[in-house]
Order: structure tokens, then sequence, then C-alpha cells
């Protein structure tokens, strides 16, 4: 049985990041940020929820923005991300991310080079 109406979305969606990122991660669109033969990772340096909506059917439709990082290359890009999670007992999964958008310009390692 999963609850009707979630109290606090955010602090759902804010403790499912960790997984979230690791789906983004696979994603075609971040795959293509870094060379074909790069060795190099992306890695999470930061996160804003933007919104996260519990619906009457027991279920979070969320919307984020990861910064996610290049370390070796001084490099930092923004996605945008759009999914749903799901109550499965006993914990809160991901059950479908259905939009990921990728800001191709590199930010650098502070985040706001694109401003310099």
């Amino acid at each position: 049985m999963h609850p009707l109406m979630v109290s606090n979305p955010n602090q759902v969606v804010d403790e499912l990041i960790a997984r979230i990122t690791a789906i983004v991660l696979r994603t075609y669109e971040v795959q293509q940020l870094l060379p074909g033969r790069s060795e190099e990772r992306l890695s999470l340096a930061g996160h804003e929820l933007i919104s996260a909506i519990s619906t009457d059917t027991g279920h979070i439709d969320f919307s984020c923005e990861l910064t996610l990082e290049a370390r070796e290359r001084c490099s930092s890009f923004l996605v945008k991300v759009q999914g749903r999670a799901a109550y499965e007992s006993p914990v809160w999964r991901i059950n479908e991310i259905y939009d990921v958008v990728v800001d191709p310009l590199d930010r650098g390692t502070s985040g706001l080079a694109a401003l310099q």
C-alpha cells in the first residue's frame, strides 16, 4: 500500500538525488559531454530542487537541476531533469526519468565561468 498524499515530497526527492544522478549519468545526453575515449567521469557537484509535487495516486512528480563536474578538465555542466518517484515498500524509488536537458555550455570549476 502506498501513501496517497506525501506530506513532504521535497524531502523525499532530496533523499533520492544520488539515485537520480546515477540514472542521469548513464543517459545519452550526458554521455556526450565528454570526448568519446575519455576516461574521465562526471560527478555531482551540486543540485537544486525546482519542484516536487505529490499526486493523488501516491507518486511524486519532480523537477531538479544537477551541476555535473569533470574535475580533471575543470568543467561543469547544468542538467535539467524531470521525473517521477513511486513508493515501493519499504522505500521510495525513481519510477521514471522522462526528460533530461543538458546545457552544453561549460561553466568551468566555479559554475560561473559563463558569466565572466
